[in-house]
Protein backbone atom coordinates (compact mmCIF):
# COMPACT_ATOMS: atom_id res chain seq x y z
CA UNK A 1 0.00 0.00 0.00
CA UNK A 2 1.04 3.15 -1.35
CA UNK A 3 0.38 6.19 1.97
CA UNK A 4 0.26 9.97 0.72
CA UNK A 5 2.24 12.46 3.25
CA UNK A 6 1.99 15.94 3.13
CA UNK A 7 5.50 17.38 3.34
CA UNK A 8 5.82 21.23 3.79
CA UNK A 9 9.33 20.84 2.48
CA UNK A 10 8.20 18.82 -1.16
CA UNK A 11 8.23 21.04 -4.08
CA UNK A 12 5.01 22.72 -5.05
CA UNK A 13 2.71 20.43 -7.32
CA UNK A 14 5.21 17.55 -6.19
CA UNK A 15 3.30 14.06 -4.29
CA UNK A 16 5.58 12.98 -1.83
CA UNK A 17 5.46 9.31 -1.35
CA UNK A 18 6.13 6.45 1.54
CA UNK A 19 7.55 3.00 0.74
CA UNK A 20 7.16 0.92 3.36
CA UNK A 21 9.78 -1.31 3.36
CA UNK A 22 11.28 -3.63 0.51
CA UNK A 23 8.76 -4.52 -2.51
CA UNK A 24 9.34 -7.02 -4.57
CA UNK A 25 8.03 -5.39 -8.68
CA UNK A 26 6.78 -7.43 -10.54
CA UNK A 27 8.17 -7.80 -14.38
CA UNK A 28 6.15 -4.92 -15.64
CA UNK A 29 6.58 -1.40 -14.02
CA UNK A 30 4.90 -0.65 -10.55
CA UNK A 31 4.17 3.63 -10.75
CA UNK A 32 5.72 4.87 -7.65
CA UNK A 33 3.29 7.72 -7.91
CA UNK A 34 0.72 9.72 -10.18
CA UNK A 35 0.72 12.74 -11.55
CA UNK A 36 3.76 14.53 -12.55
CA UNK A 37 5.98 11.27 -11.70
CA UNK A 38 7.11 9.61 -14.59
CA UNK A 39 9.77 7.36 -12.33
CA UNK A 40 8.69 4.12 -12.13
CA UNK A 41 10.12 1.36 -10.17
CA UNK A 42 10.46 -2.08 -12.46
CA UNK A 43 12.59 -5.39 -11.96
CA UNK A 44 16.31 -5.36 -12.00
CA UNK A 45 17.74 -6.42 -15.29
CA UNK A 46 18.14 -10.20 -15.77
CA UNK A 47 21.84 -10.62 -15.92
CA UNK A 48 21.67 -8.47 -12.42
CA UNK A 49 19.82 -11.38 -11.07
CA UNK A 50 21.95 -14.41 -11.72
CA UNK A 51 24.89 -12.50 -10.39
CA UNK A 52 23.03 -11.39 -7.05
CA UNK A 53 21.45 -15.23 -6.59
CA UNK A 54 25.70 -15.73 -7.16
CA UNK A 55 26.83 -13.46 -4.20
CA UNK A 56 24.07 -13.88 -1.85
CA UNK A 57 26.20 -16.19 -0.14
CA UNK A 58 29.19 -13.63 0.02
CA UNK A 59 29.56 -11.65 3.54
CA UNK A 60 32.41 -8.77 2.63
CA UNK A 61 33.95 -7.93 5.41
CA UNK A 62 36.63 -4.53 5.24
CA UNK A 63 39.56 -3.03 6.67
CA UNK A 64 41.78 -0.15 6.17
CA UNK A 65 45.01 -0.92 6.74
CA UNK A 66 46.73 2.20 5.96
CA UNK A 67 46.24 4.97 6.69
CA UNK A 68 45.26 5.01 10.58
CA UNK A 69 42.12 6.21 11.46
CA UNK A 70 42.46 10.01 12.46
CA UNK A 71 46.17 10.47 10.79
CA UNK A 72 47.78 13.52 9.67
CA UNK A 73 48.90 13.07 6.17
CA UNK A 74 51.93 14.99 4.55
CA UNK A 75 51.63 17.10 1.27
CA UNK A 76 51.05 15.28 -1.87
CA UNK A 77 50.04 11.76 -3.24
CA UNK A 78 49.34 9.02 -0.48
CA UNK A 79 49.32 5.22 -0.22
CA UNK A 80 45.67 3.26 0.21
CA UNK A 81 45.77 -0.10 1.67
CA UNK A 82 43.54 -2.22 2.05
CA UNK A 83 42.13 -5.98 3.04
CA UNK A 84 39.03 -7.41 2.44
CA UNK A 85 38.10 -10.61 2.83
CA UNK A 86 34.96 -13.53 1.16
CA UNK A 87 34.53 -10.94 -1.71
CA UNK A 88 36.66 -11.73 -5.31
CA UNK A 89 37.57 -8.64 -6.76
CA UNK A 90 37.59 -8.74 -10.48
CA UNK A 91 38.16 -6.98 -13.90
CA UNK A 92 36.20 -8.73 -16.71
CA UNK A 93 37.60 -6.80 -19.35
CA UNK A 94 34.73 -5.63 -22.09
CA UNK A 95 32.16 -7.06 -19.27
CA UNK A 96 33.35 -4.53 -17.01
CA UNK A 97 33.67 -4.70 -13.41
CA UNK A 98 32.94 -7.95 -10.90
CA UNK A 99 32.40 -7.48 -7.94
CA UNK A 100 34.92 -4.88 -6.65
CA UNK A 101 35.71 -1.99 -3.73
CA UNK A 102 34.43 1.54 -3.93
CA UNK A 103 36.31 4.36 -2.23
CA UNK A 104 35.12 7.56 -1.87
CA UNK A 105 36.68 10.51 -0.71
CA UNK A 106 35.03 13.71 0.24
CA UNK A 107 32.51 14.68 -1.94
CA UNK A 108 34.54 13.27 -5.25
CA UNK A 109 33.11 11.18 -7.75
CA UNK A 110 33.56 7.24 -6.30
CA UNK A 111 37.09 5.25 -7.09
CA UNK A 112 36.10 1.92 -8.17
CA UNK A 113 39.27 -0.72 -7.13
CA UNK A 114 39.87 -4.29 -8.42
CA UNK A 115 43.13 -4.17 -6.20
CA UNK A 116 43.59 -3.70 -2.53
CA UNK A 117 46.09 -0.85 -2.63
CA UNK A 118 45.91 2.34 -4.66
CA UNK A 119 47.67 5.96 -4.19
CA UNK A 120 45.25 8.64 -3.65
CA UNK A 121 45.35 12.51 -4.81
CA UNK A 122 46.99 15.08 -2.64
CA UNK A 123 44.79 16.03 0.15
CA UNK A 124 43.55 19.75 0.72
CA UNK A 125 44.34 21.36 4.10
CA UNK A 126 42.20 20.68 6.82
CA UNK A 127 39.81 17.26 7.73
CA UNK A 128 38.74 14.64 5.07
CA UNK A 129 36.29 11.94 5.04
CA UNK A 130 37.38 8.41 3.26
CA UNK A 131 34.42 5.78 3.47
CA UNK A 132 35.15 2.63 1.32
CA UNK A 133 32.94 -0.22 0.56
CA UNK A 134 32.31 -3.66 -1.24
CA UNK A 135 30.27 -3.00 -4.42
CA UNK A 136 28.27 -5.32 -6.64
CA UNK A 137 29.25 -5.40 -10.81
CA UNK A 138 26.36 -3.00 -11.30
CA UNK A 139 27.90 -0.45 -8.43
CA UNK A 140 25.22 -1.38 -5.27
CA UNK A 141 27.04 -0.70 -1.93
CA UNK A 142 26.21 -4.33 0.01
CA UNK A 143 24.53 -2.94 2.99
CA UNK A 144 25.84 -5.93 5.42
CA UNK A 145 27.82 -5.59 8.82
CA UNK A 146 32.02 -5.34 8.23
CA UNK A 147 31.11 -4.41 4.59
CA UNK A 148 32.04 -0.19 4.88
CA UNK A 149 34.68 1.65 6.59
CA UNK A 150 35.00 5.04 7.26
CA UNK A 151 37.84 7.04 8.84
CA UNK A 152 38.76 10.49 9.35
CA UNK A 153 42.25 12.41 7.99
CA UNK A 154 43.92 15.58 8.13
CA UNK A 155 46.33 17.33 6.56
CA UNK A 156 48.08 20.18 7.96
CA UNK A 157 45.69 20.66 11.15
CA UNK A 158 42.67 19.20 12.00
CA UNK A 159 39.30 21.06 11.39
CA UNK A 160 36.39 19.24 13.18
CA UNK A 161 33.82 21.29 12.55
CA UNK A 162 34.13 20.80 8.75
CA UNK A 163 33.03 17.48 9.16
CA UNK A 164 29.82 15.42 10.73
CA UNK A 165 30.33 14.82 14.57
CA UNK A 166 31.70 10.86 15.08
CA UNK A 167 28.63 8.85 15.60
CA UNK A 168 26.66 11.17 13.56
CA UNK A 169 24.11 9.71 10.90
CA UNK A 170 26.25 9.84 7.40
CA UNK A 171 24.17 9.96 3.99
CA UNK A 172 26.67 8.93 0.89
CA UNK A 173 25.45 8.77 -2.60
CA UNK A 174 26.11 5.38 -4.23
CA UNK A 175 24.18 5.15 -7.44
CA UNK A 176 23.33 6.66 -10.27
CA UNK A 177 25.55 9.54 -11.00
CA UNK A 178 27.80 10.31 -14.36
CA UNK A 179 26.35 8.93 -17.50
CA UNK A 180 24.76 5.78 -18.72
CA UNK A 181 23.37 4.21 -21.88
CA UNK A 182 20.35 2.69 -20.68
CA UNK A 183 17.58 2.22 -18.18
CA UNK A 184 16.61 0.91 -15.63
CA UNK A 185 19.04 2.82 -13.88
CA UNK A 186 19.80 1.86 -9.70
CA UNK A 187 18.86 4.39 -7.11
CA UNK A 188 21.29 3.09 -4.31
CA UNK A 189 22.97 4.91 -1.15
CA UNK A 190 24.55 4.32 1.82
CA UNK A 191 23.55 5.35 5.57
CA UNK A 192 26.28 5.23 8.07
CA UNK A 193 25.43 5.42 12.13
CA UNK A 194 21.75 5.55 11.33
CA UNK A 195 19.41 5.61 14.40
CA UNK A 196 17.58 2.31 14.78
CA UNK A 197 14.51 2.17 12.56
CA UNK A 198 10.99 0.75 13.39
CA UNK A 199 11.70 -0.40 16.80
CA UNK A 200 7.72 -0.41 17.16
CA UNK A 201 5.30 -0.19 13.80
CA UNK A 202 5.00 2.36 12.63
CA UNK A 203 7.85 4.75 14.32
CA UNK A 204 10.46 5.56 12.09
CA UNK A 205 13.56 7.57 13.26
CA UNK A 206 14.52 8.39 9.92
CA UNK A 207 13.62 8.78 6.08
CA UNK A 208 15.05 9.67 2.91
CA UNK A 209 13.73 12.07 0.38
CA UNK A 210 14.14 11.33 -2.82
CA UNK A 211 13.73 14.11 -5.57
CA UNK A 212 13.53 13.19 -9.07
CA UNK A 213 13.65 16.53 -11.42
CA UNK A 214 11.54 17.65 -9.24
CA UNK A 215 9.03 14.68 -8.08
CA UNK A 216 9.96 12.86 -4.58
CA UNK A 217 8.80 10.11 -2.72
CA UNK A 218 10.00 8.70 0.86
CA UNK A 219 11.82 5.46 1.49
CA UNK A 220 12.10 3.99 5.34
CA UNK A 221 14.31 1.59 4.74
CA UNK A 222 18.07 0.89 3.25
CA UNK A 223 16.15 -0.70 -0.06
CA UNK A 224 18.20 0.34 -3.13
CA UNK A 225 15.18 0.52 -6.36
CA UNK A 226 15.35 -0.04 -9.81
CA UNK A 227 13.58 2.66 -11.89
CA UNK A 228 12.47 3.04 -15.25
CA UNK A 229 11.24 6.33 -16.83
CA UNK A 230 14.21 8.38 -16.88
CA UNK A 231 14.64 11.19 -19.68
CA UNK A 232 17.51 12.04 -22.03
CA UNK A 233 19.87 14.45 -21.21
CA UNK A 234 20.23 15.59 -17.55
CA UNK A 235 19.11 13.75 -14.67
CA UNK A 236 18.66 16.13 -11.22
CA UNK A 237 19.11 13.34 -8.19
CA UNK A 238 18.33 15.02 -4.74
CA UNK A 239 18.43 12.94 -1.57
CA UNK A 240 17.46 14.29 2.18
CA UNK A 241 17.77 12.42 5.18
CA UNK A 242 15.04 13.42 7.25
CA UNK A 243 13.90 12.73 11.17
CA UNK A 244 10.53 11.16 12.07
CA UNK A 245 9.34 14.56 11.90
CA UNK A 246 10.25 15.08 8.89
CA UNK A 247 12.62 17.15 9.76
CA UNK A 248 16.71 17.24 8.00
CA UNK A 249 18.73 15.16 10.28
CA UNK A 250 22.44 16.13 11.22
CA UNK A 251 22.21 18.85 8.39
CA UNK A 252 23.69 20.15 6.37
CA UNK A 253 26.12 17.18 5.98
CA UNK A 254 22.99 14.87 4.87
CA UNK A 255 21.59 17.13 1.86
CA UNK A 256 22.95 15.37 -1.44
CA UNK A 257 22.78 16.48 -4.45
CA UNK A 258 23.68 14.57 -7.86
CA UNK A 259 22.86 14.26 -12.01
CA UNK A 260 22.86 11.19 -13.85
CA UNK A 261 23.02 11.80 -17.91
CA UNK A 262 20.94 9.37 -20.01
CA UNK A 263 22.63 8.87 -23.83
CA UNK A 264 21.14 6.67 -25.59
CA UNK A 265 22.70 5.03 -28.44
CA UNK A 266 25.45 4.52 -26.40
CA UNK A 267 27.17 0.89 -25.45
CA UNK A 268 25.35 -0.14 -22.22
CA UNK A 269 26.92 -2.56 -19.69
CA UNK A 270 27.11 -5.96 -20.06
CA UNK A 271 24.84 -6.28 -16.86
CA UNK A 272 22.32 -4.38 -18.20
CA UNK A 273 21.79 -6.38 -21.12
CA UNK A 274 20.00 -10.07 -21.80
CA UNK A 275 20.78 -13.26 -19.46
CA UNK A 276 24.26 -13.95 -18.96
CA UNK A 277 25.98 -17.22 -20.53
CA UNK A 278 27.34 -19.73 -18.23
CA UNK A 279 31.29 -18.74 -19.38
CA UNK A 280 30.44 -14.59 -18.91
CA UNK A 281 28.78 -15.48 -15.49
CA UNK A 282 31.75 -17.25 -14.32
CA UNK A 283 34.45 -14.49 -15.77
CA UNK A 284 32.68 -12.10 -13.72
CA UNK A 285 32.61 -13.83 -10.79
CA UNK A 286 35.92 -14.51 -10.91
CA UNK A 287 35.89 -18.04 -11.57
CA UNK A 288 37.40 -17.99 -15.01
CA UNK A 289 39.84 -15.81 -16.45
CA UNK A 290 38.86 -13.10 -19.23
CA UNK A 291 39.03 -14.67 -22.90
CA UNK A 292 41.67 -14.81 -24.58
CA UNK A 293 40.89 -11.95 -27.22
CA UNK A 294 41.94 -9.77 -24.36
CA UNK A 295 45.31 -10.92 -24.38
CA UNK A 296 47.74 -9.20 -26.64
CA UNK A 297 47.71 -11.42 -30.10
CA UNK A 298 51.69 -12.11 -31.46
CA UNK A 299 52.47 -10.34 -34.54
CA UNK A 300 51.62 -13.08 -37.58
CA UNK A 301 54.80 -13.68 -39.57
CA UNK A 302 54.50 -12.58 -43.02
CA UNK A 303 53.49 -15.18 -45.91
CA UNK A 304 55.81 -15.30 -48.35
CA UNK A 305 54.92 -14.07 -52.19
CA UNK A 306 54.17 -16.28 -55.13
CA UNK A 307 57.40 -17.15 -56.71
CA UNK A 308 55.95 -16.82 -60.57
CA UNK A 309 54.80 -13.61 -59.82
CA UNK A 310 58.43 -12.55 -58.93
CA UNK A 311 59.97 -14.99 -61.58
CA UNK A 312 60.14 -11.97 -64.86
CA UNK A 313 61.18 -9.20 -62.81
CA UNK A 314 63.73 -11.09 -60.67
CA UNK A 315 65.66 -12.36 -64.12
CA UNK A 316 65.18 -9.48 -65.75
CA UNK A 317 66.91 -7.55 -62.66
CA UNK A 318 69.46 -10.34 -62.09
CA UNK A 319 71.01 -10.31 -65.75
CA UNK A 320 70.98 -6.37 -65.85
CA UNK A 321 73.41 -6.48 -62.44
CA UNK A 322 75.07 -9.68 -63.83
CA UNK A 323 75.49 -7.52 -67.17
CA UNK A 324 76.62 -5.00 -65.65
CA UNK A 325 79.13 -6.74 -63.03
CA UNK A 326 80.66 -8.80 -65.90
CA UNK A 327 81.50 -4.96 -67.67
CA UNK A 328 82.30 -3.26 -64.94
CA UNK A 329 85.17 -5.73 -64.33
CA UNK A 330 86.69 -6.73 -67.62
CA UNK A 331 86.87 -3.05 -67.94
CA UNK A 332 88.76 -2.64 -64.37
CA UNK A 333 90.65 -5.45 -65.36
CA UNK A 334 91.97 -3.94 -68.60
CA UNK A 335 92.46 -1.08 -67.17
CA UNK A 336 94.69 -2.79 -64.63
CA UNK A 337 96.72 -4.83 -66.62
CA UNK A 338 97.48 -2.55 -69.16
CA UNK A 339 98.98 -0.04 -66.13
CA UNK A 340 101.35 -2.58 -65.56
CA UNK A 341 102.35 -4.09 -68.68
CA UNK A 342 100.77 -7.49 -68.48
CA UNK A 343 102.12 -9.57 -72.12
CA UNK A 344 98.73 -11.18 -72.53
CA UNK A 345 97.31 -7.28 -73.42
CA UNK A 346 100.32 -6.43 -75.79
CA UNK A 347 100.67 -9.94 -77.87
CA UNK A 348 97.39 -9.78 -79.47
CA UNK A 349 97.64 -6.57 -80.73
CA UNK A 350 100.95 -6.99 -82.43
CA UNK A 351 99.45 -10.36 -83.41
CA UNK A 352 97.13 -8.07 -86.13
CA UNK A 353 99.36 -6.56 -87.68
CA UNK A 354 99.26 -6.88 -91.25
CA UNK A 355 103.16 -7.36 -92.56
CA UNK A 356 105.56 -7.50 -89.65
CA UNK A 357 109.38 -6.50 -90.36
CA UNK A 358 111.71 -9.31 -90.98
CA UNK A 359 114.29 -10.14 -88.49
CA UNK A 360 117.51 -8.58 -89.87
CA UNK A 361 119.93 -10.87 -91.42
CA UNK A 362 123.51 -11.13 -89.65
CA UNK A 363 125.14 -9.21 -92.20
CA UNK A 364 122.64 -6.18 -91.75
CA UNK A 365 123.24 -6.69 -87.64
CA UNK A 366 127.25 -6.65 -88.26
CA UNK A 367 127.36 -3.66 -90.49
CA UNK A 368 127.13 -0.86 -88.02
CA UNK A 369 130.42 -2.48 -86.34
CA UNK A 370 131.91 -2.36 -90.16
CA UNK A 371 130.87 1.04 -90.57
CA UNK A 372 132.80 1.69 -86.98
CA UNK A 373 135.88 0.07 -87.82
CA UNK A 374 138.99 0.56 -89.66
CA UNK A 375 140.10 -0.48 -92.40
CA UNK A 376 143.13 -2.79 -93.13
Amino acid sequence: MVLLLGLTAAPPAALAFHLPGRRTPAADATPLAVGRSSQQEVAPPLAVQQLQGALDGRRPRLEILSPADGALLPAGPWTLRLQVEDWPLVDAGPLGLGPHLVVQLDGDPPLPLTATSTTMRPLEPGSHRLTVYAARPWGEAVKGPGAQRQIRLHRVAANPLSQPAPGSPQLIAVSPRGTAAATPLLLDWLLLEAPLQNLRSGDASWRLRVSLNGDSFLIDQQTPLWLGGWRSGSNAIQLDLLDGLGEPLNPPFNSLVTEVTLEPGAAPPRWQGGRLQPDELAVLLGEAPPPAALEPEPMPEPEPEPETAQEPASDVATEALTGAEQDTTTELGQEVQAEAGNPAEIEPSTAVLANPPEPPTAVEAAEPLLEGSVAP
